[in-house]
Parts: structure tokens; C-alpha cells; sequence
């Protein structure tokens, strides 16, 4: 078949423009699908002299079965979307700071609606036919509307069977830990401690990665390689099992380090490079947020519409050899080699979903649970807590646990003053539950205390207040 769905582009794409990038002969797993029955499927005949560049199915399935996709233009557009809409949503990371395992799951503003409307919860499992270790509902509470949330996983399996419907339906993920003499690798990422799965077997120059192995003599014979740049060795526990971990790095790609990763199925190829020259961009989610129209950008390699950039060429203009000139509309993927880039235009976040209250916890000592992340707010600025490090607060300052984004708790120190005004909002919460639109400028002339103001930042956050409180406030009672 000429066309399949790309799961990373997230569109349909041509066999033809596919051969033309540079990455065509690479084997990527599961990235194209059958339009039709949704299989795997793979490039064939790249190079062939004789035949046309094709899409074949990787089990054997003839594409002539998938008659839905013969000369059915409005049945391929329609499946396009079924497709989108069945994406799995789920990664998986290894956390560096908590040295732990993750699932990753993210999910958009409709989807959320429609499974929480259905009371459905996201249900992990490491066998079939077996208790799930991790079930949540899948909410607004819980999830941020098109941002990743982060679970631990706590039981070890070479699979994951994973459900967003409450166990009707599932899907499997192959492959997340391998073999114990075998070596796991997770790329590192700059913004965050949360190290993502590589599910690719290549890997590159100039990057760096965790390599985590419950074999020792592997990891050690990883950190004495020539050419490698590494971090010291460490070990850790997690789901009742040692791990042996290192940060790394390949300087280039010499025999001896391609002999190494070769014997645990993976492959070593130069970097490319992609940067955006202007304007200014933020991250927010692992995407690239531009405010404007349009963004200049530098690429070592070619930009080959709909082959390893969603858009047409209409979107991507060569201002000359080393500038482009990219219209953003909605959002553009770039995918080449071991760039993985996301440019969204910015949008306007609206303030119509109702966050969970945090709870207000008081101590002198507190000892830090394996619950949120956890900052310590004080005089020296901001600082992020371990689990089960013991912390000495004075009465200025203040530990605020979170959990995907939301605030979940906040840890003051004991003073009677504040322990009676925190109580007091948390019994006005809890038994006049009605709320209302917060508006920061009927608070601009009152003075309170730092209780009062910390709920009030909250406020402002999500966008709502509790209507007895607000009064309370009004009339200087609290």
C-alpha cells in the first residue's frame, strides 16, 4: 500500500516522501500503521530499482484484505482521525531523582470529559488476569489537560498491560524492561528529572542517556568504553529488585563501542542539529511555545514534507542555506534522526477547570512522604525535598507538596494564630463548599496574614474562591 498512519506525525503519509528521509532504512517499531485494520506495518523497497517504495504489513497480513482502504478516500480520512483519537497516550520514564520506574499517561480535554463522564480509570497491570498495582480515575483532579502525568510503578514485568476503561478493553506494551544481563536505555531530558523510555534501537552521538541494567558486570563494562563519557556508577532498589545505573554519553561512534551496544540490539548514529533562531520560545510539557506566526530556524538536514515534518511545503520556506522561515498554525512535528521536536502556537488556557483544594498540614518537624514532590520555600529561596529527609520549619517558611502540576499540600510550621486561621478555612471549605470566580482585584487593598495570602495564591491558580471565605475576607475576619 502506498499511505499509512504515522503515529509520531500524527497524519497520513506517503511510501515515496517516507524514502526520500534520511531515516527510511532505520526499522522504526510502531510507528506506521495499516489505515485500515490498524497493524503494524513497514517501508519496503526503499532502495529498490525495480519496485516502488511500499508499506507492508509486518505479520504478513496481505493489504488487499484491507478493502476499506482500496479507492475509499472518506473512509481513509475517517480512519485517520479513529486513529488519532486511539492513541495510547502512554510512555514510560525512569525518574533520576527518585530512582524509580514511571508510567506516563496524558490525555486531551474531550477525552478526559468523555471517560470521566463514564466513571472510567486508568488500570495498570504487569500480567493478564491479575490485580492491577495502579488504578486511577481519570479525571480532571488527577490530570492536566494535555500535560503528562507521572505514576510509579511498583511492580517489575518485561510488560505492561494498561486500560483506560476500567478493564473492558486493553492494550500491551512490549518490551519496557528487558532481559537482566541486557542493558535499558532512558534518554535524559534537560528540563525535568523524568527520563524517557528508548523504544528505538538507535542510539546517538553527543547525547545523553541512563543506562540501567540488573546485571553489574554490564554497566561496569559500559563505563570503561573509550569514546564514552560517563557519570560514576550507581545502584539503586525499586519494584523489590537492585538496578545498576550510569549516565553516559558517546563521543563517536568507534568499533569497540558499536561491538558493545550491538550485542544489546542497539545501534550508534551521528546527531543531526535543530535550533530555533527566532523568536524567543519557552517549553511548557516538552513542547517548543512560540507566541507569534512564524519562527526562523537553523537544520542540518532537509525538511521533507509530511517525511519528517507534519506540514506541507507551504508551511516551511528556505530563506537561504542555513535559515527556514516556519508558518506555525497549530502545531508542527519535526522527527529526524534523534530530533524530536514539538513548535505549538500559543493559546490562551482557560480557567473553567476546578482543582482539588490542597491540604493544609502544620509541624514544627516534617518528615518528607513518598506521596508528591515536594519545594521548601524560605529565606535562601527554593529548594526540592527527598523522600524521608526531615525538615525544621520557622514560622516564615512553608513546603508545598505537588502532584502533575497541582497543588496538593502545603506544611507550615506550628503557631497557634495560624493554626486557628487554617483550620478555620478548611472548616468553611469543608462545610460551605460553595465557590465562585476568583477576581484578583477585589483582594488588591486588603492586608492579611501569610495563611490568608497562601490560600489566595491558590485561588488565583485555579481560578475559583470559596464564597464564605471571600466574604470572611472582605470583613477582615480573617
Amino acid at each position: 500500500m502506498d499511505k499509512a498512519f504515522d503515529a509520531v506525525l500524527q497524519s497520513e503519509v506517503d511510501a515515496a516522501v517516507i524514502a526520500k528521509s534520511s531515516y527510511c532504512f532505520l526499522g522504526e517499531r510502531f510507528r506506521y500503521q495499516c489505515l485500515c485494520c490498524g497493524e503494524e506495518v513497514y517501508l519496503a523497497a526503499a532502495d529498490s530499482s525495480e519496485r516502488s517504495p511500499h508499506f507492508r504489513h509486518r505479520k504478513g497480513n496481505n493489504d488487499t484484505e484491507c478493502e476499506q482502504y482500496l479507492g475509499q478516500l472518506d473512509t481513509v480520512e475517517h480512519l485517520i482521525l479513529l486513529r488519532r483519537h486511539k492513541q495510547g497516550h502512554i510512555e514510560f520514564y525512569f525518574n533520576r531523582d527518585r530512582m524509580t520506574f514511571e508510567i506516563c499517561a496524558s490525555f486531551t480535554e474531550e477525552e478526559l470529559q468523555a471517560y470521566e463522564k463514564e466513571n472510567n480509570r486508568l488500570i495498570v497491570s504487569s500480567k493478564y488476569c491479575t490485580d492491577p498495582f495502579l488504578s486511577i480515575p481519570l479525571s480532571k483532579e488527577v490530570f492536566v489537560p494535555g500535560r503528562k502525568s507521572y505514576f510509579t510503578i511498583t511492580e517489575f514485568s518485561t510488560q505492561y498491560i494498561v486500560s483506560f476503561d476500567s478493564g473492558i478493553n486493553s492494550c500491551t506494551y512490549q518490551d519496557v524492561m528487558r532481559d537482566m544481563k541486557k542493558i535499558n536505555i532512558f534518554r535524559v531530558r534537560t528540563q525535568d528529572e523524568h527520563c524517557r523510555h528508548q523504544t528505538s534501537s538507535l542510539l546517538y552521538t553527543n547525547t545523553e542517556y541512563i543506562g540501567i541494567s540488573e546485571y553489574e558486570e554490564t554497566m561496569q563494562e559500559l563505563s570503561t568504553l573509550e569514546y564514552i563519557t560517563s557519570e560514576e556508577l550507581f545502584s539503586f532498589v525499586t519494584e523489590n529488585r537492585v538496578f545498576y545505573g550510569l549516565k553516559f554519553s558517546v563521543q563517536q561512534a568507534e568499533f569497540s563501542v558499536r561491538y558493545f551496544f550491538q550485542k544489546h540490539d542497539y545501534q550508534i548514529e551521528t546527531s543531526e542539529s535543530f535550533s530555533i533562531l527566532w523568536p524567543p520560545i519557552y517549553v511548557r510539557n516538552s513542547r517548543s511555545i512560540c507566541t507569534g506566526d512564524t519562527v526562523y530556524v537553523h537544520s542540518s538536514f532537509e525538511l521533507i514534507p509530511h517525511g519528517n515534518i507534519n506540514v506541507d511545503d507551504v508551511f516551511a520556506r528556505e530563506i537561504n542555506r542555513d535559515v527556514l522561515k516556519l508558518h506555525v498554525e497549530d502545531e508542527i512535528i519535526i522527527h529526524e534522526k534523534n530530533i524530536d521536536i514539538c513548535i505549538q502556537k500559543e493559546r490562551e488556557l482557560g480557567m473553567e477547570t476546578v482543582l482539588e483544594e490542597p491540604v493544609a498540614i502544620y509541624s514544627d518537624r516534617y518528615t518528607i512522604p513518598d506521596q508528591y514532590d515536594y519545594f521548601l520555600f524560605d529565606q535562601n529561596g527554593c529548594t526540592r525535598l527527598n523522600p524521608g529527609s526531615n525538615v525544621y520549619l520557622s514560622e516564615s517558611d512553608r513546603i508545598v507538596g505537588y502532584k502533575n502540576g497541582h497543588i496538593k499540600a502545603y506544611v507550615y510550621a506550628c503557631s497557634k494564630e495560624k493554626m486557628d486561621t487554617g483550620q478555620l478555612i478548611n472548616d468553611i471549605v469543608k462545610y460551605h463548599p460553595q465557590s465562585e470566580i476568583f477576581e484578583p482585584d477585589d483582594f488588591m487593598d486588603v492586608t492579611t496574614d501569610e495563611i490568608v495570602l497562601a490560600y489566595l495564591e491558590n485561588c488565583y491558580r485555579s481560578g475559583r474562591i470559596n464564597t464564605v471565605v471571600k466574604q470572611y475576607i472582605k470583613e477582615g475576619l480573617l
